[in-house]
C-alpha cells in the first residue's frame, strides 16, 4: 500500500462494477491495519496468517466457488 500506483489501482477497481465483490484483501503476514487504505477494512478480508487452508476455504467461499478440501 506504500505505492501510489497500488492506491490508484485500488480506487479504480472500487469504482468499477465488474470488480464488485471480487476485491478481497489477503493477510499473509502481521501488519498494522491502521496504516492500510481506509477502504480495505470495509471489505471481506481473508486471513492466511495462522491457517492457510482455512484462508483458501474462506477466499473461495467469498468468491462463490465450492471447496471440499
Amino acid at each position: 500500500m506504500k505505492s501510489s500506483w497500488v492506491k490508484h489501482e485500488l480506487m479504480f477497481a472500487l469504482r468499477e462494477k465488474r470488480y464488485r465483490d471480487r476485491i478481497v484483501p489477503i493477510f499473509y503476514k502481521p501488519c498494522n491495519m491502521a496504516k492500510l487504505s481506509w477502504t480495505l477494512p470495509a471489505l471481506n478480508w481473508v486471513d492466511f496468517r495462522t491457517d492457510p487452508t482455512a484462508g483458501f476455504r474462506d477466499l473461495l467461499r467469498i468468491w462463490g466457488i465450492g471447496y471440499t478440501g
